[in-house]
């Protein structure tokens, strides 16, 4: 009798593992390529995916819109009840949205828009989760003009910006542009993409640039280990009259922005961001209404408020 009822105890705790498992939701998470950013912006993914009770299948595209691409054709015929997709091209990745609505899976933008709306508003896609690529390029616009008060005089700028083709690239060169074109005195003496985001890439371009012998008042980076590259080629010039800024916070930066090497950059909470990208597609799947553009704060750091911030990468 004692075995039977045992028995009887385990047939109904696998019975109701096997219906918390079959209400838990399987989302797949699209992630353009591998830096720290999306390691540090997972933490949050993973909070909520536990707290909500998720099964989160990620995958890298390696900074590849084609492979991206056909992950997303993968996690459908997988049929998985979600995707969270982070676009490693804004434009290719349009394509992602026509295949997902075609299947009848719904699918979420975060921290990269898709298409050109800086809102990341898109046909198709239930919401976009992030920052606004357009407001942050606009930022990094601002604190230039904050440096540069007097139009009398012409300002060379340089741009480092990130990986070729994806939506913060785009949109973050569009925004500072709206703020250099008010100031005909703002001289952009040289855009250039960095493959990958890396600090490698941005060096070693900042190093070729200051060897060709061009003037620079100003290096605009669109992310902060851009910031420290553009810093350290400087220094070991030993130049010392160039300002630099970027976007972006992590603990590598502070003792830069402390001894004036880089004079600004930008605070938001990547963990936050992940977090509401997993808690927005949850929401959804759940059966409430979720707003089209779910924001995440960025606020400018400077040398004076710089101990308000707790680097999180």
């Amino acid at each position: 009798m004692r075995k039977h009822f045992i028995f009887a105890v385990g047939i109904l705790m696998l019975v109701l593992i096997g219906v918390v498992f079959a209400e838990g939701f399987d989302i797949a998470v699209l992630l353009p390529g591998t830096v720290e950013f999306f390691s540090v912006e997972r933490r949050g993914m993973d909070k909520a995916a536990e707290e909500f009770g998720l099964n989160l299948i990620y995958a890298d595209a390696e900074w590849d819109a084609g492979k991206q691409l056909a992950q997303v054709e993968n996690f459908i015929a997988r049929n998985v009840d979600l995707i969270l997709l982070c676009a490693a091209d804004n434009l290719a990745l349009r394509t992602a949205v026509t295949r997902c609505n075609e299947a009848g899976i719904p699918i979420i933008a975060f921290t990269n828009t898709i298409g050109t709306d800086p809102y990341g508003r898109y046909p198709g896609i239930v919401s976009y989760v992030g920052r606004s690529d357009l407001e942050a390029g606009i930022v990094l616009g601002k604190i230039a003009e904050s440096i540069f008060e007097d139009e009398s005089e012409t300002v060379d700028i340089v741009l480092i910006e990130g990986n070729p083709g994806t939506a913060p690239q785009r949109m973050r060169e569009e925004g500072f542009m709206q703020v250099a074109d008010k100031h005909p005195n703002w001289n952009i003496v040289d855009k250039r993409p960095i493959d990958g985001w890396t600090k490698e890439g941005a060096l070693a371009f900042m190093e070729a640039f200051l060897q060709s012998g061009r003037h620079v008042d100003l290096v605009a980076c669109q992310w902060w280990s851009g910031a420290i590259a553009a810093a350290m080629a400087l220094k070991e010039k030993g130049i010392d009259d160039v300002y630099v800024i970027g976007l972006e916070f992590a603990k590598e930066i502070i003792p830069y922005i402390e001894s004036g090497e880089v004079y600004a950059t930008t605070y938001f909470s990547v963990v936050e961001e992940g977090y509401k990208a997993v808690e927005t597609a949850y929401k959804y799947l759940s059966g409430e209404e979720v707003p089209e553009y779910v924001l995440i704060e960025q606020t400018i750091v400077t040398k004076d408020n710089l101990k308000n911030f707790e680097p999180e990468m």
